[in-house]
């Protein structure tokens, strides 16, 4: 029996888990945001751009403020650190979120948040009008994903746009669409299936068009986009789970897959969720982290490189990279700044917290701290 459930109990000790082509549809929020909307795009026009160099060396740690929390799904934030996303209420059962059960979802609600880096200063948040979305596990600076499981209907995948809050949808037919995953540009993947068939490929949606992938026998889950031109996805077929890397810009996406063997049996879709939403990964970022079930640790597995697969701390439950090439980790009672290659590190804190990698120069990553039925949200600049 691999060691998820272990996982799943500390992060839920700690409280930290998270929850985890038709046209294109938009629905306004209330007027009563307007006020809200208009605080947050104020705060977009005072701030010094994200990318200028900070100007004091004692910035190493700050608090940036705090966000509600439903002690179990972690918010998503905006590449530059300014916007945040959280879903409140009760979370979906998890045979929703990892794509078993298409039921209806009426017990979440999300909420929008500003974030101010600079001064810390406190914005009111606005609630997105539409009840029962699950929060996506991306963002880039213009949207934030959600999905919207219809019972029998269908899933709709739908972007809601931090500056204005509209919703619109992405993937609004007549499939199981699921698991979306954002870039720079605006590109979108995610995993769908029609409804007589127990069997999820991939989509992805650029400027250029729409494309399915699909080898014809796998459960293609969970991608998640590596820069702008590869993507990464859980392949599972009879048990057998991989972590599959795909070069978006080939005729053929399949003929360049390079592939991770993660368990030889009894791997599921709830497991995949698992591991897939304990660590909140830059789309950006050409390095990404995922839990090892049968490690019991953060990987990084890196196709090309002197050193491919690297393990991280043992028990660590989360990682985010650092320009230097270095890793922020995450275990049940600390955050380190570890070296591949090496058994230990630089420790930054001697408690739990969820690291996040921001593309600013000044606030190069968040931690987020829980507290209670919040999350304080630290910068840290590791430049």
């Amino acid at each position: 029996m691999y060691c998820i459930k272990q996982l799943t109990l500390l992060l839920l000790t700690a409280n930290v888990l998270q929850g985890c082509g038709g046209p294109e549809k938009t629905v306004k929020p209330p007027a009563s945001t307007e006020t809200k909307l208009a605080a947050m795009q104020t705060l977009q026009s005072t701030l010094r751009p994200a990318d200028a160099t900070s100007s004091s060396s004692t910035e190493i740690d700050w608090s940036v403020g705090s966000l509600p929390w439903n002690r179990y799904s972690l918010p998503v934030i905006s590449p530059n650190g300014l916007h945040a996303a959280v879903q409140l209420g009760s979370a979906p059962d998890v045979q929703v979120a990892a794509g078993n059960s298409n039921e209806l979802t009426v017990s979440t609600s999300l909420e929008l948040h500003v974030l101010d880096p600079m001064e810390g200063r406190r914005f009111s948040p606005f609630h997105v009008s539409r009840e029962g979305l699950i929060l996506g596990r991306t963002a880039n600076d213009r949207f934030f994903l959600v999905e919207s499981p219809n019972g029998d209907n269908s899933r709709w995948i739908g972007k809601i746009d931090w500056s204005t809050g509209n919703i619109r949808w992405i993937a609004s037919d007549e499939y199981i669409n699921a698991f979306p995953t954002i870039n720079a540009l605006d590109d979108i993947a995610w995993s769908r299936k029609s409804q007589d068939n127990d069997r999820f490929h991939l989509v992805v949606k650029t400027a250029r068009g729409q494309r399915a992938i699909d080898d014809g026998k796998s459960d293609w889950l969970m991608p998640s986009f590596l820069g702008i031109d590869r993507l990464r996805a859980y392949r599972l077929r009879d048990g057998q789970l991989s972590l599959v890397e795909l070069d978006l810009q080939a005729r053929d996406p399949l003929l360049t897959a390079i592939s991770l063997p993660i368990t030889e049996t009894g791997a599921t879709r709830a497991i995949v969720w698992q591991i897939a939403t304990t660590n909140p990964t830059g789309s950006w970022s050409e390095s990404q982290a995922f839990y090892h079930p049968a490690k019991h640790r953060m990987i990084v597995w890196q196709p090309g490189e002197v050193i491919e697969t690297a393990t991280l701390l043992p028990n660590s439950v989360a990682a985010t990279p650092v320009s230097d090439g270095s890793w922020l980790v995450a275990t049940d009672k600390r955050i380190v700044r570890q070296q591949l290659g090496s058994d230990s590190g630089i420790h930054i804190r001697n408690r739990l917290a969820i690291p996040i990698v921001t593309t600013s120069q000044q606030w190069t990553h968040y931690m987020l701290i829980p507290q209670g039925a919040r999350l304080e949200v630290r910068a840290i600049n590791l430049d």
